[in-house]
């Protein structure tokens, strides 16, 4: 997959849980991402990079912030970055009512680095539907608790993960939805 030089890619992250007794699941503003990269433009990757949204680089050669910045190798000239979208418009907390159902919890603006993976772990906030709460959750496994004041378990069974990316296009009226996971939809605004 390549992009034409005038794509913003945003890497979208999903996560799909199972809960019980759970009224949401939060997480702080500062919460660090942990995340597998690959090169847009080649196949070398590199793994747990730390997308940390309070840690702010200047790019070279340009105005611009982001929150982690890398050259893949010396000759490198521009490199690559990765920024946190922070009011990106389709992710939100996870409510109870999101038990099994797709939500989008983090999107990141990439230049010359595509995400492939992300290792979920701990910072979580959970909030019982009775409304207590649990701090710095650790999500990488199965997860119980009990809520004695409400009288009532807490639970998240499983948890899987999706990335997709977004691209929009300045020369298009499109905006497609490539999955990282089985391929996507054809886009004319991509060389495939």
């Amino acid at each position: 997959l390549q992009h034409h030089n005038n794509t913003m890619p945003t890497f979208v992250l999903y996560l799909k849980l199972e809960m019980d007794g759970v009224g949401e699941v939060s997480w702080p503003s500062n919460l660090m991402w942990n995340v597998d990269v690959q090169q847009s433009s080649g196949s070398e990757t590199k793994t747990g990079v730390v997308i940390d949204p309070t840690n702010e680089v200047e790019l070279p050669g340009s105005r611009g912030t982001a929150n982690f910045n890398m050259k893949w190798s010396k000759s490198d000239k521009k490199g690559c970055s990765i920024s946190l979208v922070p009011k990106h418009p389709e992710v939100r907390t996870i409510t109870g009512e999101d038990s099994e159902q797709w939500v989008a919890v983090a999107a990141f603006d990439c230049r010359g680095v595509d995400i492939i993976n992300y290792h979920i772990g701990e910072g979580f906030t959970i909030t019982s539907e009775g409304g207590m709460k649990f701090e710095n959750v650790d999500l990488s496994e199965e997860w119980a608790e009990y809520d004695e004041e409400n009288d009532m378990s807490v639970s998240i069974l499983s948890v899987e993960h999706k990335l997709e990316l977004t691209s929009a296009f300045s020369n298009c009226n499109t905006e497609k939805v490539l999955s990282h996971y089985g391929g996507g939809e054809e886009n004319p605004c991509i060389d495939q």
